[in-house]
């Protein structure tokens, strides 16, 4: 059973801070004895009846348990976590270069939620976009934060407590990209050995990665299983290679289907995709192909992605479902693919149009002014009109 906690009175002339407070740490009698001295009595009570606390809900943290320079802890983290090794790669290279530098000296216990909100607004303004410090360094921090709270290393997790900055999403500008026209004569000027990574991106919405990771037994009656993505990784020599990793948001094993239309088939032969010496290629070999190409035709300044924008605006503004189209791109969540295409969504829009144009619709307006008569009763028109136009588009 634990001993309580003992305040105890030093006197008004004590040396130091007249209050007291002796306590054991969970563990009963043979647990380590601590203490800690306040200026004020009410301190000491308060601070009694937080140890007493936690000790009963059993979410007492040690408080020299956090005394290790955040360099340190992250260095032991990073070592026993288990996790792809491309995500292993990108940790490193992101604690390495953007974390260590700015907290590695503080104990990790110190780091507070305001350290945190400066080192967001350091990275914005040394050029790094919104979004990868929301999708990049921001998740890193919180992995490292959240181990060591739930290790009660630390009492609370600071990133959570810390105010992110504001990262509008900016929803797909469906005029700004690429006709079929210009896909096709991209296809054509990268050549056939780079061409159906294009058309796989175009015809099913992938990302670069996944492209160049797509066999012919993948496809099976029309109907490509994605298995697996292309991924530049380090080796224990320190060299860069590219290999096969699972997708992304997904575990080892985890596929998706994606339906494709007949016209992809004469690029069936072409997977996989390698590169000139017939090896797999890094995704930015594909990417400096496209930049190539853009420049010698002229073109707008595109991005491959674009071509999973494409898919998406296709689609869904042929009435395919948002949940549909959601789970064929391999989105985590519907919300990231309602942020992006909600805007797009066919059902939506057209069911918009429909019901302002019957309301509004002829015999209504004509050419700017109403075609009721003088004297008319506006109230019996209307639902004259309403009862004999088409019902408008519903769900």
């Amino acid at each position: 059973m634990n001993e309580l906690a003992q305040i105890i009175d030093q006197g008004p002339g004590a040396s130091r801070k007249r209050w007291t407070v002796r306590y054991r740490e969970p563990g009963g009698r043979t647990a380590r004895q601590r203490e800690k001295s306040f200026e004020r009595k009410k301190d000491a009570v308060d601070f009694v009846t937080k140890v007493e606390n936690d000790k009963r809900e059993n979410i007492y943290v040690d408080p020299s348990a956090g005394k290790v320079p955040l360099r340190s802890y992250a260095s032991d983290w990073l070592a026993k976590k288990t996790a792809s090794a491309g995500t292993l790669e990108s940790y490193e290279h992101i604690l390495r270069l953007h974390i260590v530098p700015h907290l590695g000296r503080k104990m990790i216990s110190q780091v507070t939620a305001g350290d945190i909100e400066g080192l967001y607004a350091h990275w914005h303004r040394e050029g790094a976009a919104l979004n990868t410090i929301e999708s990049r360094q921001h998740i890193v921090l919180s992995a490292l934060f959240s181990h060591a709270a739930r290790h009660r290393q630390i009492p609370g997790n600071s990133v959570k407590q810390a105010e992110k900055l504001d990262n509008p999403v900016i929803p797909v500008d469906d005029r700004s990209l690429p006709s079929f026209d210009e896909i096709a004569a991209l296809a054509q000027e990268i050549g056939p050995r780079l061409s159906p990574a294009i058309w796989l991106m175009t015809c099913c919405g992938l990302r670069i990665e996944e492209s160049l990771g797509v066999f012919p037994e993948d496809i099976r009656g029309g109907t490509p299983r994605i298995r697996r993505q292309v991924i530049r990784y380090k080796d224990a020599d320190g060299k860069y290679t590219p290999r096969y990793a699972p997708l992304k948001h997904r575990k080892e094993g985890e596929w998706r289907d994606i339906p494709v239309p007949d016209s992809l088939q004469p690029f069936i032969g072409g997977l996989p995709v390698h590169h000139a010496s017939g090896g797999l290629p890094y995704p930015d070999l594909l990417r400096k192909s496209w930049d190539g190409a853009i420049r010698r035709l002229g073109l707008p300044k595109y991005n491959p992605h674009d071509l999973r924008h494409k898919w998406a605006t296709v689609t869904l503004t042929s009435c395919v479902s948002i949940h549909e189209v959601s789970r064929r791109l391999g989105h985590r969540s519907i919300k990231v693919t309602v942020d992006k295409y909600g805007h797009l969504t066919q059902d939506g829009r057209e069911r918009c149009r429909q019901v302002v144009e019957a309301a509004v619709a002829p015999p209504r307006l004509t050419a700017g002014r109403t075609t009721s008569e003088p004297g008319a009763d506006p109230v019996s028109a209307e639902r004259a009109s309403r009862d004999s136009r088409p019902r408008p588009y519903r769900f």
